[in-house]
């Protein structure tokens, strides 16, 4: 028997585990049987413990650690044995200043010790007695990768070493093919097939017949186009592979003390689709995500509830499930969601495509579906232009009333810096932003990044783009100009065009705006205390509208037709409209306008306006749960403010 030992290696999330190799173990079990014994070796849990908690999540989960490299150049000098030590040049170029000297001293002597901690798990998980040992790489997992395979190696020439994942896909995997000796076959776009074959040739002692596989690259066909340009087949996306964990929640038995820091529990990832169904019709300008696979495939209904009720088997030990998906399917609110009975404390994380309707947020939230990946983005409609998103801002506002509504929680960023993005967008931005605190609140604000892959990347002559590999890729890999640029797949623009400039001048102040509403929705003895913005039925004919968004609770009197006003703002309107059927006529309904301006509860753009009051007028389906419209306690002061005229 044959043993595959697949290695996950950092700078994966310590807790979570790898989908694509608990997928590639089940299925090499169920195709090869007693030809090949397979192990999943989480070897990203044992260096979580060796750099350190903090440190490694912070190089894991944060953007500014990934566009410094730091995860892949901290193995640089065991990948790449031959070249000069450039730990001055890198430090003269990232993390520099005093607030950067713990993290650079903890990088250094970690650094120094990375060596015989690689050797020291290579014996323990007996990785130089495998006859093949396969990594994933996504994101900064690259550097380790590399840096294992040589060791491994080193100790034993005869083992084949293999590696797959987002990093490998063509053009990227041809570079490290052709240039990494260590990788004796990269395996570009799907795996799960390749794979498969791939360990039949190994069985059958055949295994140069593996560089006639589309998907399969190695220093042999690496340059023959038809393999440099090619990817994988595709797999059933309803050959419902159950992921391998068991091998994970052994690591994380193993690490107590990690467990430990983590009360919420590991994370578990689920496939339900692939691609993107929008992208078909309109990839947005910066995804890069779906490499050469942008065709949707979604997995059937009977098919996802099954997988949902075996993950729901891990309750006990996991509360937290998180797709890989792109996009929810559209029907799935319908046909598979509705049809769970998730268990209590269970939260299931979706990517999903605005706008959503009323009810579906209704079925989705019954269902545990609280966590959501919405693809905000912005709150400009120019600049969702610019995106390709298919989305107004209104939409996007909408959505976060109805999050507020509907208990889900929205996980989103404020991009800016996109290519014709006007200043004119960021000054708006700067009196708007303060109005919405009573909102779910983005993570912050970053600048847009260009992906291979994205409209950005693939037509860059037409957008006036100058791109580049982002710099640290020079530093961590001892290759030529031409090898980089088919490496990379972060790139920056060169040409300091105007839309950089602006967003640079108003960078700083949009970030402490954002900082400011998050600090708002701060977590609070246990449960979140948001700003508040409502109106609330008080009596018979008499409604109230509660406003603490400025640190002070305020509070406004208003009669019926204020209240009717306000629910026929819950959608995008022109005054024009608005005066269609207004019974006071047009100077009552302007100066309604006007009081509603003048205190912040009103969003215009253009010639539309959206109330920003949230209560029970919203207009919608029928079906669902009716919203939460509990008012929240909040310890400020109270200001009656006099009534509306």
């Amino acid at each position: 028997m044959l043993r595959l030992a697949l290695v996950n290696m950092p700078f994966a999330a310590w807790n979570r585990p790898s989908f694509a190799l608990g997928q590639l173990a089940t299925v090499i079990r169920r195709e090869l049987g007693s030809d090949v014994s397979v192990d999943v070796n989480y070897l990203n849990v044992d260096f979580a413990e060796y750099l350190g908690i903090s440190a490694y999540e912070s190089i894991t989960e944060k953007l500014e650690h990934l566009h410094t490299g730091v995860g892949d150049w901290l193995f640089r000098q065991i990948a790449f044995p031959d070249a000069d030590d450039n730990s001055d040049k890198y430090f003269r170029r990232f993390y520099r200043g005093d607030e950067w000297v713990e993290l650079r001293d903890l990088i250094r002597e970690r650094r120094a010790g990375l060596r015989q901690m690689c050797f020291d798990l290579i014996d323990r998980h007996r990785l130089a007695e495998a006859d093949v040992v396969g990594f994933t790489s996504m994101f900064a997992q690259n550097g380790a990768n590399i840096a294992m395979a040589q060791l491994i190696k080193e100790r034993n020439p005869h083992v084949v070493t293999i590696m797959g994942g987002a990093n490998c896909e063509v053009p990227m995997g041809a570079v490290l093919a052709e240039r990494v000796p260590a990788l004796d076959y990269v395996f570009s776009g799907p795996s799960l097939d390749t794979l498969v074959s791939f360990m039949k040739c190994r069985v059958d002692d055949r295994l140069d017949e593996a560089d006639e596989i589309p998907g399969i690259l190695s220093q042999r066909n690496c340059r023959d186009p038809r393999f440099r340009k090619s990817i994988g087949a595709d797999h059933d996306i309803d050959d419902l592979l159950l992921p391998d964990y068991d091998s994970f929640f052994t690591a994380l038995a193993e690490h107590p003390r990690l467990t430990e820091t983590n009360p919420a529990g590991p994370t578990l990832f689920f496939e339900t689709s692939r691609g993107c169904w929008w992208g078909e019709r309109s990839h947005c300008t910066f995804c890069g995500l779906n490499g050469q696979s942008m065709n949707y495939r979604s997995m059937d209904p009977g098919k996802a509830v099954e997988q949902f009720n075996w993950l729901f088997g891990f309750a006990s030990q996991c509360s937290s499930l998180y797709c890989t998906d792109n996009v929810l399917p559209r029907s799935y609110p319908r046909e598979v969601l509705s049809r769970l009975s998730t268990p209590p404390d269970v939260s299931i994380y979706y990517e999903v495509k605005l706008p959503l309707s009323r009810s579906d947020m209704a079925t989705m939230a019954t269902a545990g579906v609280n966590i959501v990946q919405p693809g905000i983005e912005a709150l400009a409609t120019s600049t969702l232009k610019l995106m390709g998103k298919g989305t107004t801002v209104f939409q996007n506002l909408q959505f976060l009333k109805n999050c507020v509504e509907y208990g889900i929680e929205p996980d989103w960023n404020l991009l800016i810096g996109f290519p014709g993005e006007p200043a004119s967008v960021y000054e708006k931005y700067r009196q708007d932003l303060p109005l919405l605190s009573h909102l779910p609140p983005p993570h912050g604000v970053y600048t847009v990044r260009f992906d291979r892959f994205s409209p950005y990347y693939n037509r860059r002559e037409e957008y006036g783009l100058d791109l580049y590999p982002m710099d640290y890729y020079g530093l961590i890999y001892p290759f030529n100009g031409e090898d980089l640029a088919d490496l990379a797949y972060f790139f920056a623009d060169h040409s300091l065009a105007p839309y950089q400039i602006n967003s640079a001048e108003h960078h700083d102040a949009l970030r402490d705006l954002v900082a400011q509403w998050r600090e708002a929705w701060q977590e609070h003895g246990g449960r979140p205390a948001p700003r508040e913005l409502r109106l609330v039925e008080d009596g018979p004919d008499s409604w109230t509208i509660y406003d603490s968004r400025f640190d002070t609770l305020f509070t406004h009197r208003v009669d019926a037709a204020t209240r009717e006003l306000l629910r026929r703002l819950t959608s995008p309107v022109r005054r024009d409209q608005l005066l269609k059927g207004w019974s006071g006529g047009p100077d009552d309904l302007d100066r309604r306008l006007a009081w509603l301006r003048e205190q912040g509860m009103l969003f215009t753009e253009g010639d539309r306006m959206l109330g920003l009051v949230l209560g029970e007028f919203e207009p919608g389906e029928e079906s669902g749960p009716e919203p939460v419209a509990e008012l929240r306690q909040l310890p400020l002061t109270v200001i009656q403010r006099p009534n509306q005229p």
